[in-house]
């Protein structure tokens, strides 16, 4: 019997790629040393735009968010949208205030300053919180793929495999340190190959996905096993 293959419409492949070139530019932004102040500007006000766009596409989740049942699951998914929104609002106006190409022409009246520390703390938490967001999005996303065991069971594996090795270079490289702010200026190995670099945070990224996920799973079970769909992307 042939298998029907569900392909998605034009909206949810708006948000795929939009979703998708923001997880490309988390590193590329985590590496502002490395590329240069200018293009780590550049990079910030494209992630800003695409913000900006994937709200846009899901603005009718983001009108649902406070409706329906507030389950365990939903209020950890609510707490999590509603830090990273500020994060998000954080780090351009935070960037701006340090600018030195592109918002020169705006007075940072003495702001250099706070913002440095503002901006450190909202990047770093703004990625585990960016992975935790994805993580509760996973099965969603991974559904075609869960229901072919002979391709879910090898990929649940790499991907687990993956975040593991994010968690041991979440702690390799001191991130919990500029979280807290127990280390105020960021450390880079300029002899680290670049690749290497963008690998390694996107392994972060995937390390705090499968917390995400993980917890997600948690609290569904102690709201009574059902997973409330309403506040979903697209919903």
């Amino acid at each position: 019997m042939k298998q029907t293959v569900t392909r998605p419409d034009g909206a949810r492949r708006g948000r795929m790629a939009v979703d998708g070139a923001m997880l490309i530019l988390l590193p590329v932004l985590m590496a502002y040393s490395l590329v240069g102040e200018l293009w780590h500007e550049i990079a910030g006000v494209a992630m800003t735009a695409l913000f900006l766009a994937h709200h846009i596409l899901n603005r009718r989740a983001a009108a649902a968010l406070f409706r329906g049942r507030q389950t365990p699951e939903r209020l950890f998914s609510t707490a999590v949208t509603l830090l990273l929104c500020a994060v998000m609002i954080l780090l351009p106006l935070s960037g701006i205030a340090m600018s030195r190409h592109l918002f020169t022409f705006l007075p940072a009246g003495g702001l250099a300053a706070p913002a440095r520390t503002v901006h450190l703390l909202a990047s770093h938490w703004g990625l585990a919180l960016m992975g935790v967001h994805l993580g509760q999005h996973a099965d969603s996303m991974l559904a075609g793929a869960k229901r072919r065991r002979g391709v879910w069971l090898p990929l649940a594996a790499a991907l687990t495999a993956v975040a593991c090795w994010g968690a041991y270079q979440f702690l390799r490289r001191g991130l919990w340190d500029y979280m807290t702010l127990k280390t105020q200026f960021v450390y880079f190995d300029y002899g680290e190959p670049r690749l290497l670099f963008f690998v390694s945070y996107l392994a972060i990224v995937a390390c705090f996905a499968w917390i995400g996920r993980a917890v997600k799973k948690l609290l569904r079970r102690l709201g009574g096993g059902r997973a409330d769909n309403s506040f979903q992307a697209g919903a």
